[in-house]
């Protein structure tokens, strides 16, 4: 009876094992060896086949439970088609209630879009210490998905906040919390297009211009150090340089075979009117250029280096100014290390988890952020790529990353909507203890594609899908206020894939999936 909860091919390994033991003792006395090798090869080769049935069967598993998650997400999203019928959103004449509607889906699309990449996540990472993570985050989603379906049946009911109600401070962290430098600046909340002041001695942010010239969306940007000169990369391949001051556009060209993903702007050593300029597309290639205002009114580029040494597209790029080096992160699952004057290759560090699609670097402390497909945050050293550790409580694709000013804060956006904060301790990882996020933003109905925090008054803005630019204080969990690329009676934002804060705090400039590119002012 013991015997048959076991497969025959480990009751057969058993058998040989114990022949081998009484083999054993029957060589001692007989000095021959023969039967003994017999045994012990026939219980190896057992060993061998019992530990390829248990991979196979491990295997089957998990396939078995991608199988029913998936078969569980169909049945949910069929639910919901057969109740809400696919059809255009209503115009805004018809009413509050279509307009509730209208945003209902956008909001159900966007969390079909966060299932589908648990989903693709289980297929390409088998895992088996995340699963139990990734089924907590599906069971959430999934009431989420179930509290949509009762907001569209009874719209009336339960309205999910607009983005013009008042939002109510919350307290300020606990000692726990982030370690933020102690500001007390008071940020109003805003109207859709500016903010909106309670008092004269607050600032505000004004329109100031629109940027029109990209045929396609503006996946990056990035202002000179001066604060003269803007650069901004499009998926439609091209360069483009304008003057701040003005708006005037003042260059473009085909930088790439492909479309652009990440720009940086750097200082020349030794010159003030020359940049370094880097750009990475999804050609594979990074490529450096100089730009040269020598008359202050036009700004020149030319190439000087292309590095082909990354296999996938080039997601993100990076500068660290002391030292002085280029950091690129790819879809190739690589963090290169470059000096940025001649493009030779420093280090490079790999990560087995997936494709890298954002990195942010803290020189002060030697540190280099990068993270991903498969949601974790890895953290690595400067100048020699070796991991320091990484941090825990994601399993949501990351799209964007930031550190705040001193260094003790790393900000990451993240595919599900949300803003992760994590309080940094690197002394912490040489007990082998990963780091887990001490708050959780839900910032954005859609994707957060990028986040920058302010130098001077430890503010955070980040910029999502769903077309809003939103502010963040350290001592509340809500946004003071937000932004839109778009006019405010306009019925639909345009998704806003890149954001850049000159260093003085003065310019605010979002790039938009539409090609637009919006810049505001602070008024004091």
């Amino acid at each position: 009876m013991f015997f048959k909860q076991f497969h025959w091919l480990e009751v057969a390994e058993f058998l040989a094992l114990g022949g081998a033991v009484i083999c054993l003792f029957t060589a001692m006395a007989t000095q021959d060896l023969r039967l003994l090798l017999v045994f012990l090869t026939l219980g190896l080769i057992l060993n061998s086949l019992n530990g390829l049935r248990w991979r196979y069967i491990s295997q089957k598993r998990v396939t078995k439970m991608i199988k029913q998650v998936k078969e569980q997400i169909s049945q949910e999203i069929k639910k919901i088609e057969v109740q809400v019928p696919v059809s255009p959103p209503p115009p805004p004449s018809e009413g509050t209630e279509g307009r509730v509607i209208a945003r209902l889906k956008e909001n159900l699309v966007s969390i079909e879009q966060s299932l589908n990449s648990v989903v693709q996540y289980l297929n390409t990472q088998v895992l088996p210490e995340r699963i139990e993570q990734l089924e907590k985050s599906y069971i959430q989603l999934s009431q989420e998905l179930k509290a949509i379906t009762r907001q569209i049946h009874e719209p009336s009911q339960d309205l999910p906040p607009t983005p013009e109600s008042e939002i109510s401070p919350l307290g300020p962290y606990s000692a726990s919390g982030l370690n933020f430098s102690q500001v007390t600046t008071q940020l109003p909340i805003v109207a859709p297009t500016s903010f909106v002041s309670q008092s004269p001695s607050i600032p505000v942010w004004n329109r100031r211009y629109q940027l029109i010239g990209h045929d396609d969306a503006v996946s990056s940007i990035a202002i000179s150090p001066d604060g003269k000169w803007l650069i901004s990369g499009s998926w439609d391949q091209t360069l483009r340089s304008w003057k701040l001051a003005t708006g005037e556009a003042k260059s473009q060209i085909v930088a790439h075979s492909q479309g652009l993903l990440a720009v940086v702007f750097a200082p020349l050593e030794g010159s003030s009117s020359r940049y370094h300029i880097v750009t990475g597309s999804f050609d594979h290639t990074i490529k450096l250029w100089v730009g040269d205002h020598v008359d202050q009114e036009s700004i020149t580029l030319c190439l000087q280096a292309t590095l082909t040494q990354h296999t996938g597209s080039v997601q993100s790029l990076a500068i660290s100014s002391d030292p002085f080096l280029l950091i690129s992160g790819s879809y190739d699952q690589t963090v290169k290390q470059w000096q940025l004057w001649g493009g030779e290759l420093q280090c490079s560090s790999y990560d087995p988890l997936g494709a890298i699609y954002a990195i942010a670097v803290y020189a002060p402390e030697g540190l280099i952020a990068s993270a991903g497909g498969d949601g974790r945050v890895n953290l690595w050293k400067l100048k020699t790529g070796e991991q320091i550790g990484f941090l825990a409580g994601n399993v949501s694709s990351v799209e964007s990353l930031a550190f705040s000013p001193d260094g003790q804060t790393l900000g990451a956006g993240c595919v599900d909507g949300t803003i992760k904060l994590w309080q940094l301790d690197v002394s912490r990882f040489s007990t082998g203890r990963p780091l887990e996020p001490v708050r959780t933003l839900n910032a954005h109905s859609g994707q957060v594609k990028a986040l920058v925090f302010s130098e001077q008054e430890q503010i955070l803005f980040s910029g999502g899908t769903d077309g809003y630019l939103r502010i963040w204080h350290p001592n509340r969990r809500e946004a003071i206020g937000f932004l839109t690329i778009s006019d405010e009676d306009d019925s639909r934002h345009s998704a806003i894939l890149s954001l850049a804060l000159s260093s003085d705090g003065q310019t605010l400039i979002a790039g938009g999936a539409d090609g637009i590119i919006q810049v505001w002012n602070k008024v004091s």
